[in-house]
C-alpha cells in the first residue's frame, strides 16, 4: 500500500470550497525579515531604492513595489496586500494577485520576506 505524503497541486485545486475568488495563498501571513541594516531612499515619483550594505544588495522599487514594501512594515497577509492595491489602483483582481504573488516570490527568493503560518 502506498501512502501519499506530499502532493503537488495546481492553482485551481487550491481554491477554497465555496469561495472561488480566494485561494489559500491569499491567507498566508508575510513577515519582512530584518537582514542587516537597511537604507531606504525615495523620489518624487514614488519610487524607492532599498540598500543592504552588509549583504551587498540593492533594489529599486517602482511606485507599486514601494507601496507593497511599505505595507510589509506591518504584519499582513497576501490578501490584505492585494486588497489594499485593489482600492488604490485601477486593476482587476486576477492581474493584481498575479503581480503581487510574483513580486512577493522575488522578495522571498532574496530572503527579504518569508511566508508564515501565523503571526
Amino acid at each position: 500500500m502506498e501512502i501519499e505524503v506530499f502532493a503537488l497541486h495546481t492553482a485551481s485545486e487550491l481554491f477554497m470550497p465555496g469561495e472561488p475568488a480566494f485561494s489559500l495563498s491569499l491567507f498566508l501571513p508575510i513577515v519582512r525579515l530584518e537582514s542587516g541594516r537597511c537604507v531606504e531612499g525615495g523620489n518624487a515619483e514614488g519610487a524607492l531604492s532599498v540598500l543592504w550594505p552588509d549583504r551587498s544588495l540593492a533594489f529599486y522599487f517602482n511606485e507599486t513595489g514601494s507601496r507593497i514594501w511599505g505595507l510589509l512594515r506591518e504584519s499582513v497577509t497576501v490578501g490584505e496586500v492585494v486588497n489594499a492595491l485593489l482600492i488604490e489602483y485601477d486593476i482587476d483582481r486576477t492581474t493584481c494577485e498575479s503581480e503581487v504573488f510574483g513580486f512577493l516570490a522575488k522578495l522571498s527568493g532574496e530572503r527579504l520576506i518569508q511566508f508564515g503560518l501565523s503571526f
